[in-house]
C-alpha cells in the first residue's frame, strides 16, 4: 500500500528547495514540495490574482492528498478549497495571511514600486540582513544561500503585493467546511498567535482546529526539520476553535479579559488538580462546550445544563454529568461574581445590550426584568434607551470593551455575554450569531426592481452567500467598511433587503447628508446631517475615490470573460447544481462589486458634457436574454442560442484621456458601460439557465420559500410603529389563531419548551430577554414571537392576529 501524498508550499518568495532540510525526515507521507507559477523553477508566468493561484494549485495537485502550506501560500488553498470542497484530505495551515490587511504596516510599507524592487533585491543578494525575521536561532551560510537564490528565481514577489489586498483576500471565505488545522509558532515574529481568534470568525464555517507550537517561528521546518516533520506526521489535530471553550481560549490568546479556565473532554483530565489547587477558595462554573452550540448557522442556546458557584470539590462530578449528558467538551471557568452583568449584540456600527444587577442568571434565563440600550456611532435614530452610570461602569467603558472583543475577531459581530466586577469587565462568552432583528435600516429599492418577490433558491443562496463578501471593494477607497462589516443585503422576514446600514456608515463618516442617498433608493432614511469639518477632510478620499472606481471599469470585460470561461468548462464537466451554485455565488460578488464600481464612477461624472454614445438599449431586436425578472437565471428561458459576449465599447481619444483624469461630463460613458456590462451579464444568466441538469432545474429553480412583502424602506427589528413602549419584537411574521392555544402566550420565555414552541403558529410572552436562551430559540425556530409586558390576559381564548411584533384582536372580535 502506497503511501499518501502531502504537498509542501512555503510563502512568498519560496522555492522548492526551502523544504530540503525537511524531506529526509517523513516516514509515513510521500513528499512533493510545490513551485506555483512565477515561483521557483516554475515556468509559467505569475497569476494575476488569488483566484488565478487557487485554480494553478487545484490543477497542479491530485485531489484526496494532504497538504502544507505557509504563510500567503495558505491563503491560497483556502480559496481552493472554497472552490472546490474536499479537494484537499488535510489542510495543515502555518501562520496564515490575509487577517487584518488593511491594518498591518508591511503591506503598507510594500506599496510603492521602488521599495518592493529594492526589497527583493535586498532578500535575494543579503538575506542575513533580514536574519533577524527569519529566525531567532543562527542559520548557515547554505542555508542562508538558499533562500536568497529562491527569492532571486521569484518572479511573482513583485506582483504578489499588489495581489494580496484587503478587498479580495477574505471573499467568501466564511463558507468553507473543508477540516482546517491551523498553526503558529510562540516565537514567529511576522505572524503570531494573536491573530488565531481572527481567523476562527473568517472561517466561521470551517471544520477548525489551532495549534500553538512553543519554540516555533516562521520557518521551523528550517530550524527543526526532525521535530516539524515529526508534528505533522503525528496528526496532533490542536483544539477545536468553534466551542465555547475554543472561543475563550482565542479570545485569552488575543490579550481578552477571560476568568481563568480550563476546556476538558473528561473530569480525570491532569490539569484540572492543578488548577483547583491553586485557587482553593473560589468557585466555579462549569458550562457545556459542545461541537453543535454556538455555531455560525444554529446557536442551539440553552440545550445544556450550566452550573454555576460550584466549589472546587465537587467541580469534577460536574464534568462527569455533562459528560454523560453528551456533551464533547467542558468549560471550568472561574466563576466571577458581578455588580452588573449582561448579553450584547455587538457590531462595529452598533452595541444592543441588555443588562441586570448581579450575576446575567437571571437575564439568560428570562426570569428579570432587564434594562435596555441600543448604542450607536450613526446617531441618534439608530439608538434607544441609556447606559446610565452605576457601580463604577459607564457606557464609554462599556462601549470600548465590546468594541475590543469585536475587534479580535475580525469584526464579525458577536453575541457578547460580560461582567463587571466594579474593578473591570470580564469576557464570559463570545458567539456569533446565527439569527437577530438589528435595529439596522433596510429597503426593498433596487432589489425589488431586478429580483421578484420569491426569487429563485438559486439566486437566493447565492445573494446570500455573497452579502459580506461583496462590500470589500469598498475597502479600496476606504478600508473603514472593514470594521463596519456590514453585509450587502440582510434578511428580514426571511427573506434580503438592501442593507442602508452599509452605505449610511460610509455618508456618516464622510459628513454627508443621507438626503441624496434617500433619493437614489428610493423611500426615506434616518437623519444624517451635514458635517462641514468632515466633508472636508474627506476631499482626499472622494478623489481617490472616483479615481479607482473609474479604474475598475477596465478589469469588467477581462472579469467576464474568465467567467464565462468558467462556466463552460463546468458545463463541459457536467456540472451538478451545487457546483454551478457555488460558482454563481463567486460571479455574484463580481457583478455586484462591479456595479457599486460603475455606480461610483456615475456619481463623479459630472453630467453629459462630452455627450450620450448609444447604449445596449438601442437594439435590443434579437435579445432572447432579456426578460422580465432577467436577473434571476432561475427565470425560465428561450432555447438555448449562441450569444457570445459583446467587447466593451471603445471611446474616442479625448473620452478615454478624460476618463483617466479624472474630468468630468462623461456621465453618458458611464452609462453606456453600465448597460454594456448588464446586458453581457444576462447574456451570462442566460447561459446559467441552461448549464443547469435539467433533472436538477426544478429544485434549484423554485421560488424562494420566503416572500419579499416590505415595500420602500424600514428598520430591520421591525420596531418602527410596531415595538411596544417596553416590549421588543423577537421575530417578525403574520399569523392568525386562539391566543393561549395556535399563539402561546407565556408568563416567560423557556428554552425547554421547545417541543410547544415549534407547533405553535406563534408565541407572546410577558418576561424575557431580546438576548436570552428562549430568545434565541424563537429566532432559531424561526418562530413569530414578541416579548409584550402589557398584553391584556383577557384575550386569552378570543382570535388575535400577531403581525411583527404587534397583537390585536381579529376582525369581528371586540374587546371586553
Amino acid at each position: 500500500m502506497s503511501k499518501p501524498l502531502l504537498y509542501l508550499l512555503a510563502g512568498n518568495g519560496s522555492a522548492a528547495d526551502w523544504w530540503d532540510d525537511a524531506l529526509p525526515h517523513f516516514e509515513h507521507y510521500r513528499v512533493q514540495a510545490l513551485e506555483l507559477p512565477g515561483f521557483g523553477s516554475n515556468p509559467q508566468p505569475p497569476c494575476a490574482d488569488l483566484s488565478g493561484y487557487a485554480q494553478a494549485l487545484l490543477e497542479m495537485t491530485e485531489p484526496g492528498q494532504a497538504i502544507v502550506a505557509v504563510g500567503v501560500s495558505a491563503l491560497i488553498v483556502l480559496h481552493a478549497l472554497q472552490r472546490r470542497p474536499g479537494h484537499f484530505a488535510r489542510s495543515v495551515l502555518l501562520s496564515p495571511v490575509g487577517a487584518f490587511l488593511w491594518q498591518r504596516r508591511l503591506p503598507a510599507l510594500m506599496s510603492p514600486l521602488v521599495l518592493r524592487k529594492a526589497i527583493h533585491w535586498s532578500l535575494s543578494h543579503k538575506p542575513q540582513w533580514f536574519a533577524h525575521k527569519f529566525s531567532r536561532q543562527p542559520w548557515s551560510e547554505a542555508q542562508y544561500r538558499r533562500m536568497g537564490a529562491g527569492y532571486a528565481r521569484c518572479r511573482a514577489f513583485v506582483p504578489s503585493w499588489d495581489q494580496l489586498r484587503a478587498d479580495t483576500a477574505l471573499t467568501l471565505l466564511e463558507w468553507v467546511t473543508d477540516p482546517v488545522e491551523l498553526v503558529w509558532g510562540d516565537q514567529d515574529r511576522m505572524l503570531g498567535i494573536a491573530q488565531a481568534a481572527a481567523w476562527s470568525a473568517i472561517l466561521a464555517r470551517a471544520d477548525l482546529r489551532i495549534s500553538l507550537q512553543p519554540g516555533w517561528g516562521h520557518y521551523p521546518w528550517i530550524d527543526a526539520p526532525q521535530a516539524f516533520a515529526a508534528w505533522v506526521e503525528s496528526g496532533a489535530p490542536g483544539f477545536v476553535a468553534h466551542t465555547k471553550g475554543g472561543r475563550l481560549r482565542l479570545a485569552e490568546l488575543a490579550g481578552q479579559p477571560v476568568p481563568q479556565a480550563l476546556t476538558l473532554d473528561h473530569e480525570h483530565d491532569p490539569r484540572l488538580p492543578p488548577l483547583l489547587a491553586e485557587h482553593p477558595q473560589v468557585t466555579w462554573a462549569v458550562r457545556s462546550s459542545s461541537y453543535g452550540e454556538d455555531q455560525a448557522d444554529a446557536a442551539n442556546a440553552g440545550l445544556s445544563t450550566t452550573y454555576l458557584r460550584v466549589p472546587g470539590h465537587e467541580v469534577a462530578e460536574r464534568v462527569r454529568q455533562l459528560r454523560t449528558a453528551g456533551v464533547e467538551e467542558v468549560v471550568v471557568q472561574r466563576f466571577v461574581t458581578p455588580l452588573l452583568s449582561g448579553i450584547a449584540f455587538v457590531r462595529h456600527l452598533a452595541v444592543e445590550v441588555e443588562w441586570v444587577e448581579g450575576h446575567l442568571e437571571s437575564l439568560a434565563d428570562g426570569q428579570a426584568t432587564p434594562e435596555r440600550a441600543v448604542l450607536s456611532r450613526l446617531g441618534p435614530a439608530w439608538e434607544s434607551g441609556a447606559f446610565e452610570p452605576r457601580h463604577g461602569l459607564d457606557a464609554a467603558a462599556l462601549w470600548a470593551f465590546l468594541q475590543g472583543v469585536l475587534k479580535v475577531f475580525h469584526y464579525v459581530p458577536g453575541d457578547v455575554e460580560w461582567a463587571w466586577d466594579g474593578q473591570q469587565l470580564w469576557l464570559l462568552q463570545y458567539r456569533p450569531i446565527s439569527e437577530h432583528g438589528w435595529r439596522r435600516h433596510l429597503t426593498a429599492a433596487n432589489i425589488a426592481e431586478i429580483l421578484p418577490p420569491q426569487p429563485s433558491r438559486f439566486v437566493e443562496y447565492a445573494q446570500r452567500r455573497a452579502a459580506a463578501s461583496i462590500p470589500a471593494v469598498m475597502a479600496r477607497w476606504d478600508s473603514r467598511v472593514l470594521q463596519d462589516n456590514e453585509p450587502f443585503t440582510a434578511v428580514f422576514g426571511g427573506a434580503s433587503y438592501i442593507n442602508n446600514d452599509l452605505f449610511l456608515a460610509r455618508l456618516s463618516d464622510w459628513g454627508v447628508s443621507a438626503a441624496n442617498y434617500a433619493g437614489e433608493v428610493g423611500g426615506a432614511t434616518p437623519a444624517l446631517p451635514w458635517r462641514p469639518w468632515r466633508v472636508l477632510r474627506s476631499l482626499p478620499l472622494f478623489w481617490r475615490m472616483q479615481r479607482i472606481a473609474r479604474r475598475h471599469l477596465a478589469t469588467l470585460e477581462p472579469g467576464l470573460q474568465r467567467f464565462d470561461a468558467e462556466l463552460a468548462q463546468l458545463k463541459a464537466e457536467g456540472t451538478d447544481g451545487q457546483r454551478l451554485a457555488d460558482w454563481f455565488s463567486r460571479f455574484y460578488v463580481f457583478v455586484v462589486q462591479g456595479n457599486l464600481c460603475i455606480a461610483t464612477a456615475l456619481a463623479s461624472s459630472g453630467g453629459f458634457l462630452l455627450g450620450r454614445p448609444a447604449t445596449a438599449y438601442d437594439d435590443l431586436s434579437n435579445s432572447p436574454h432579456r426578460l422580465p425578472w432577467e436577473t434571476d437565471p432561475g427565470t425560465p428561458r428561450p432555447d438555448l442560442v449562441d450569444l457570445p459576449l459583446q467587447p466593451l465599447p471603445r471611446w474616442p481619444r479625448p473620452v478615454a484621456l478624460a476618463h483617466r483624469m479624472g474630468l468630468i461630463g462623461l456621465r453618458g460613458y458611464y452609462l453606456q458601460v453600465r448597460e454594456w456590462y448588464r446586458d453581457n451579464l444576462m447574456r451570462i444568466f442566460f447561459r446559467v439557465h441552461h448549464a443547469m441538469p435539467p433533472a436538477e432545474r426544478e429544485a434549484w429553480f423554485a421560488p424562494h420559500p420566503d416572500v419579499r412583502s416590505r415595500a420602500g424602506s424600514f428598520w430591520q427589528d421591525g420596531s418602527e410603529g410596531l415595538e411596544q413602549a417596553v416590549g421588543f419584537m423577537i421575530y417578525p411574521g403574520h399569523v392568525r389563531g386562539i391566543l393561549g392555544q395556535d399563539i402561546l402566550f407565556e408568563e416567560t420565555l423557556d428554552p425547554g419548551r421547545h417541543a410547544q414552541y415549534q407547533q405553535a403558529k406563534a408565541v407572546v410572552a410577558r418576561m424575557g430577554g431580546r438576548l436570552s436562551h428562549g430568545s434565541t430559540l424563537l429566532r432559531e425556530l424561526r418562530k413569530p414571537s414578541a416579548v409584550l409586558p402589557q398584553l391584556d390576559a383577557g384575550w386569552v381564548g378570543r382570535e388575535v392576529v400577531y403581525r411583527d411584533g404587534a397583537l390585536s384582536l381579529a376582525v369581528g372580535e371586540h374587546p371586553a
